[in-house]
């Protein structure tokens, strides 16, 4: 494996940051792709330094249906308010999507053995381990007693997701939202069933 697109290294680079649970700014990407892979992220004349465009564009063309539509996401411009339309600029940060973590499942092997590295393996060992938490909550251990009569209280979910019973929707939905993604990504259907138990119940107690 000699010739690997940029947009296929930047998607490698994207989920050892962690992109396939949460949005990572295009700078980290940018420093992880020249970290990983110096010679394709650099500059022509200076290649000490990364070059943020080249894992920008690798990360534009992956995204696009032609390519898979690996990540979702955009480089978003500087804070503050857009002169011309007075609004806030999009927020930087890119993810994987379900046919990112896919294609990751179907290549991470070929890519460590291009770059040397066992980043991917190390990014799901630190899944795992973040899982656990989870696993190890009271809530879990209810469920697991009885999964047919499992009906959590809203004050023991809010405990689970650390987030407060008067929380706005919007971080409920990220808490669950995250630990889902995380279990999708190592395949722990249990944690799946449980999570959305969890929401339902907090959904009728709301």
């Amino acid at each position: 494996m000699v010739n690997i697109p940029n947009r296929h290294l930047a998607v490698y680079a994207l989920y050892v940051l962690g992109g396939d649970t949460k949005r990572i700014h295009t700078e980290d990407i940018a420093l992880k792709c020249f970290e990983l892979f110096p010679h394709s992220f650099s500059w022509v004349n200076y290649p000490q330094h990364p070059d943020k465009d080249i894992a920008r564009i690798a990360l534009c063309d992956a995204r696009k249906a032609q390519y898979g539509a690996l990540v979702e996401g955009r480089a978003g411009q500087a804070r503050g308010l857009s002169a011309k339309t007075k609004r806030k600029p999009a927020v930087d940060g890119w993810r994987l999507t379900s046919s990112g973590v896919l294609w990751i499942k179907e290549n991470q092997d070929n890519i460590e053995r291009f770059v040397g590295s066992g980043q991917a393996k190390e990014h799901r060992q630190k899944i795992l381990r973040e899982l656990k938490r989870i696993k190890d909550h009271p809530l879990y251990t209810q469920y697991m007693e009885s999964p047919d009569r499992f009906y959590p209280g809203i004050g023991a979910i809010a405990d689970l997701l650390r987030c407060r019973v008067d929380a706005e929707e919007e971080i409920w939905e990220q808490r669950f939202e995250a630990i889902q993604r995380k279990a999708q990504v190592v395949e722990q259907p249990e944690i799946l069933k449980f999570i959305d138990l969890c929401r339902q119940a907090r959904l009728k107690q709301s």
